[in-house]
């Protein structure tokens, strides 16, 4: 089944071919074959079937069935013979209990309903889910239609309503047929059918004077029988704007015996004895009668169906929570605006709007305070902007605004100014005030652009935005694009390396700052691109961890890093220390399911963390995301036997006290306190602080880019623990490394003789 603004789309168009099914339709089968197709394939329940009243008021099969192309008819013939040998009186199964009821809608789970007559059939045809929708005709139901499917099945309100206006429509042809029968039949039985319809009667001389007029048309018109006979219909229910088109129409048909709207079912304003006009669908035919033509009219009044179809497509062109044009309704007006201004569409603009940081209102206030909030902007966002501008909400947080008369790109500026003015002022909750700001793109048409490039420009312009700091607007330019779309392609090959398994670790040596040996490795990840080579992570890290696939990736990182620290557990046998440290993004620190995903990896690959250190490195940056996730998240990895240590490590924002509450095991000192140490004492006095507070913490110390002596006889003088940089070693690959372990290994074997 369909859901939210595709379904209500596809509802209305529901609504709309039932309508003309009922309107084309030559007889009732013809018309009800149709009704169940179209229910069957915009819906998505594949099977459709009628039943018919009979005559002592029991529902009979009326044999008419509709089966979606390509659904399974195994064991279905079972079920359509036990329908048809069956009648249902009212109050019995499904079909005699929409009867009884007279409700627009039943649903039933056919595996658990006890009064589901055909419940066996039913099973053995597959059939699980089912609901009937009776027709209408007047005050009576004179069909019901049913539908299943072989899944188990919800239905949205929308339809409740949907298919009580098919049923009302469908009603319409049983009407008009009965009518029709009843005019072959003796008059006071015609009167009597006539009389009973639900759709107003009206008769017409080729005066155009009124010469029946049903109880229906009292009701629906307001004017009695005794009122109109022998009165005008143009004067009578013919709104005066359409007299003079009518009267012509009149004019020609009595000239040459032939009309267009003869036997169609047309849709027209009427009018109401009050005053007032409404649409109506009417059916006209004619009859010559002793060189006398005389013309009829079925009608009925069609406001609640008109009303049900601007309601659906109210729903599926505004967005619900704040009333705003929704993205399909933003996109086709400026479409159409770009149509209108053809060849130089130059004073087109549209500003993409992104709340800055709306997640945090919503974690720390709930849904109805952030709806509230959205609501509030959509508001503000409209009263900045002229009433021919369209503000749109398309999803979230998301708002997009279409001006068709901007003069320069400088005018765009200020109106993304006054924007960002009006949403700065404090929203008012129940107890609270939050400030809510955004980041603006900005873009404006070019020729040959549609409305989703232009949309799509400015949402890359909002990105620009965002990255400059938020609370801020950007222009589109032609080197985003180029960036946008690099990107994407880069994206797409990373999807392509992981399946082609083109990621490789790199090992960089960490070293004992007194000895020089080797005791961990830091494993840093490669891109073995089969066009570009070997690319390193600055290449494609920060697409990764954007797109979401860091997490794969890191995935991939950790579980080669525990095969290769069960293999190098074979050295540690041979009396070698060695550790071995994987990095974790900040995306991967918040991933729901790491510590899971760990432990799995822990155990499939069965290495012991006691005789191998496994280390987690986790820069400040990331823990200060998050810090009381982060804490709980590392101490669950530290519970597993694993280290943790806190890389680059005085380059951004953090807190002493919630490093004191993290479980930590080493702090990394960036290289950039490194670089210049042994000429630097602002950088001396640095190392030394952090290298005091780390030992002060019982935390080992570690220096990261180390490439000089002369920078690790100063780390060694301050009491570091561990060395890491080019002077030891490059990044280099798994048998490279294991090469240098051998070595290191065979000269502390000969050290210990």
């Amino acid at each position: 089944m369909p859901h939210s603004a595709n379904a209500t789309i596809d509802y209305l168009h529901l609504l709309k071919e039932v309508a003309v099914a009922a309107n084309k339709a030559s007889d009732v089968e013809t018309a009800v074959r149709t009704v169940l197709q179209s229910v069957c394939q915009i819906t998505g329940w594949p099977v459709g079937h009628s039943w018919i009243k009979g005559p002592d008021g029991e529902l009979v099969s009326s044999g008419i069935w509709h089966l979606d192309a390509g659904y399974p008819t195994d064991g279905f013939d079972a079920f359509q013979q036990a329908s048809e040998q069956r009648c249902f009186l009212s109050g019995m199964g499904l079909p005699g209990r929409v009867l009884s009821e007279g409700e627009s809608l039943k649903v039933i789970n056919i595996q658990v309903e006890a009064n589901f007559p055909r419940q066996g059939a039913a099973r053995e045809a597959g059939l699980i889910s089912g609901f009937a929708v009776p027709v209408q005709s007047g005050n009576s139901i004179t069909a019901v239609l049913e539908f299943f499917t072989s899944k188990p099945q919800s239905l949205l309100p929308e339809l409740l309503d949907v298919m009580t206006q098919v049923g009302v429509q469908l009603g319409r042809v049983f009407e008009r047929e009965n009518a029709r029968q009843a005019l072959l039949s003796s008059e006071s039985r015609s009167r009597q059918i006539i009389d009973s319809a639900g759709d107003a009667f009206i008769g017409m001389d080729s005066q155009g004077m009124i010469t029946a007029w049903n109880r229906a048309a009292e009701v629906i018109f307001g004017w009695s029988q005794a009122d109109v006979l022998g009165q005008s219909v143009g004067e009578t229910i013919v709104p005066s704007q359409h007299r003079d088109a009518h009267q012509r129409g009149l004019e020609r048909f009595l000239a040459h015996g032939t009309a267009r709207v003869l036997g169609q079912r047309l849709e027209l304003p009427a009018l109401h004895r009050d005053g007032r006009q409404f649409p109506i669908e009417i059916t006209l035919w004619s009859l010559e009668d002793h060189e006398s033509w005389n013309f009829f009219a079925f009608a009925h009044d069609i406001s609640a169906r008109k009303e049900a179809e601007q309601a659906l497509e109210y729903r599926a062109l505004h967005d619900a929570l704040t009333g705003l044009p929704n993205r399909a309704l933003v996109l086709d007006r400026l479409q159409l605006c770009l149509s209108c201004r053809g060849a130089d569409p130059s004073r087109v603009a549209v500003f993409f709007i992104d709340l800055d940081h709306f997640k945090r209102i919503n974690d720390s206030f709930g849904h109805d305070a952030s709806d509230q909030v959205l609501i509030t902007v959509a508001q503000r966002l409209q009263l900045a902007m002229r009433p021919s501008d369209t503000v749109a909400r398309l999803a979230g947080d998301e708002f997009v605004i279409v001006c068709s008369d901007v003069a320069s790109h400088r005018d765009a500026t200020v109106i993304a100014q006054r924007l960002l003015g009006e949403l700065a002022p404090p929203i008012q909750l129940e107890e609270d005030n939050v400030f809510v700001s955004a980041s603006i793109g900005i873009a404006i048409a070019e020729p040959g652009w549609d409305a989703e490039k232009l949309v799509g420009s400015a949402d890359i312009a909002m990105y620009e935005a965002k990255s400059a700091g938020r609370a801020h607007y950007q222009l589109f330019d032609e080197q985003m694009q180029m960036q946008v779309l690099a990107q994407l392609r880069i994206e797409n090959e990373l999807h392509r390396a992981l399946e082609q398994k083109e990621f490789r670790l790199f090992f960089q040596p960490i070293v004992a700052a007194d000895t020089g040996k080797v005791v961990s490795v830091e494993a840093l990840l490669r891109w073995q691109h089969p066009v570009k080579g070997l690319l390193s992570p600055v290449e494609f890290i920060p697409i990764a961890e954007e797109s979401g696939l860091i997490v794969p990736i890191g995935t991939w990182v950790i579980e080669e890093s525990c095969r290769l620290a069960r293999h190098w557990g074979l050295l540690r046998d041979s009396h070698l220390p060695l550790g071995i440290s994987v990095n974790l993004s900040p995306r991967q620190l918040l991933q729901s399911d790491l510590v899971d995903t760990v432990r799995r990896l822990f155990r499939t690959h069965s290495f012991d963390p006691r005789c191998i250190e496994f280390s987690f490195e986790v820069t400040e940056t990331a823990v200060m995301i998050d810090p009381e996730a982060a804490a709980i998240t590392l101490q669950a990895l530290r519970d597993m036997g694993a280290y943790i240590a806190i890389d680059d490590f005085g380059t951004g924002y953090s807190s002493l006290a919630y490093l004191k509450q993290f479980p930590v095991d080493k702090l990394k000192i960036d290289r950039s306190f490194i670089m210049n140490i042994s000429e630097n004492e602002h950088d001396k006095a640095i190392v030394q602080a952090v290298t005091g507070l780390g030992h002060a913490m019982k935390l080992a110390v570690v220096a990261e880019g180390v490439e000089t002596e002369a920078q690790a006889q100063v780390l060694r003088s301050l009491d570091v623990d561990l060395l890491q940089g080019y002077f030891y070693g490059r990044p280099q690959p798994e048998a490279q490394l294991e090469s240098l372990l051998l070595k290191s290994l065979s000269q502390t074997t000969r050290d210990n003789k």
